[in-house]
């Protein structure tokens, strides 16, 4: 007698703040998540903080995943009441310091410290430095600029880098 087996797997839902984030995410999980890993990665397309939480718990809905996370940026105030929320909701809130470009600028340039700088500051730096002129940052450019080498020393480094890869290798 033949006897199907389940495999169980993880499921995380991964939100980010605007199109840089979930291009970001997904480029994490082609290298992080393993095969017993599913990993739903949507975007708010920017906004508020409130905003960004809400429109994750509308995505999300009533499908129950192991673990949830939304990728933020920090140069906006977490209130109280959106910590609250979020922890409601089942929701982590992890910081990108001050803002995605910022954490990105940490990741390639280890040695220099973004996190004081201005978003518009950080995300002009990195536009001039990594991505041709005028253009968004694509998944092509994460493959380029973000190998599996350059992560695996930033997660030693950035906090909530370490933290996102944990959690899509199905650590939470």
């Amino acid at each position: 007698m033949n006897k199907n087996i389940r495999i169980l797997r993880n499921t995380i839902f991964a939100f980010g703040e605007g199109e840089a984030e979930r291009i970001f995410l997904k480029h994490l999980r082609s290298i992080y998540s393993g095969d017993k890993t599913s990993v739903r990665i949507d975007d708010a397309g920017g906004k508020d903080v409130s905003y960004i939480l809400e429109k994750a718990v509308r995505i999300r809905g009533d499908i129950k995943y192991n673990h949830s996370f939304i990728l933020l940026d920090t140069d906006r105030e977490w209130t109280l009441k959106l910590k609250s929320r979020a922890v409601k909701k089942g929701i982590e809130l992890i910081g990108s310091s001050p803002c995605l470009e910022g954490l990105l600028l940490c990741i390639l340039n280890p040695e220099s410290n973004f996190l004081h700088q201005q978003s518009n500051e950080c995300k002009k730096q990195f536009q001039n430095k990594y991505l041709h002129q005028n253009r968004m940052m694509t998944d092509f450019d994460c493959k380029r600029l973000f190998t599996k080498i350059i992560l695996d020393s930033a997660k030693t480094k950035i906090k909530s880098i370490s933290r996102i890869i944990e959690i899509f290798q199905g650590n939470y």
